[in-house]
């Protein structure tokens, strides 16, 4: 059960995501995620579809450890694609994973070609 603080910020948290805000919704999706993953799945599903890099990788990975790695994939794929960084090491991950040391030095190699330009 959620204590009266955390009630306090799940609300505006809640009143926030009513109204579009993606933050709102990552930490709404972050609250639920040990207690109702299903909620946290849904509250990524509509980040994502609102466009957030973010919410497509945390909802790929959360998909991958629930069993669904190809559906997951493409999801952290989306948001690598889209320059996420913490999704383009996860794609160099995933293909270190399959034997595809390739694949997997060209995802790491991207994530420091980016680092050095910011």
């Amino acid at each position: 059960m959620w204590h009266l603080h955390e009630q306090e910020h799940i609300a505006r948290w809640q009143a926030a995501a009513a109204d579009g805000d993606i933050e709102a919704m990552l930490h709404l999706a972050h609250a639920a995620k040990h207690h109702d993953p299903a909620e946290a799945e849904r509250w990524l599903r509509t980040a994502t579809d609102l466009g957030s890099l973010e919410a497509a990788h945390k909802l790929g990975v959360m998909l991958c450890h629930r069993g669904d790695p190809e559906t997951g994939e493409d999801f952290v794929h989306r948001a690598a694609i889209g320059g996420y960084q913490d999704a383009i090491a996860t794609m160099g991950q995933f293909c270190e994973r399959r034997g595809d040391l390739e694949g997997a030095d060209a995802w790491f190699c991207k994530v420091s070609a980016d680092d050095d330009s910011s």
